[in-house]
């Protein structure tokens, strides 16, 4: 049995929520650990509720939807996280 770290699981965890989840298609804890489960990593529902707790409180945009059928999404539309913060080039010192 393969050991995974903290860090492992929280960025499998981010990879899911930035590559398969929308604001209509919100994932489950228990759908999380499913997946994550299928692709050789184990961990518990609880380990993967703190670690969304911990990206959240990085400043991910993680959003959860309250309802039957809810879970947690990447919310793509309000990203600061990977923002990539570039310095303004004004125009004539491009390189060219």
């Amino acid at each position: 049995m393969h050991i995974h770290t903290k860090k492992t699981i929280i960025v499998q965890i981010l990879r899911v929520l930035y590559n398969y989840t929308s604001p209509a298609f919100p994932v489950s804890q228990t759908q999380i650990v499913n997946f994550l489960n299928e692709s050789g990593i184990s961990c518990s529902r609880k380990t993967v509720g703190r670690s969304l707790k911990d990206l959240a409180d990085l400043g991910v945009p993680i959003r959860r939807v309250r309802a039957r059928n809810g879970g947690y999404y990447y919310d793509g539309e309000h990203d600061t996280f990977f923002v990539r913060k570039t310095p303004d080039v004004k125009k004539g010192e491009q390189d060219e």
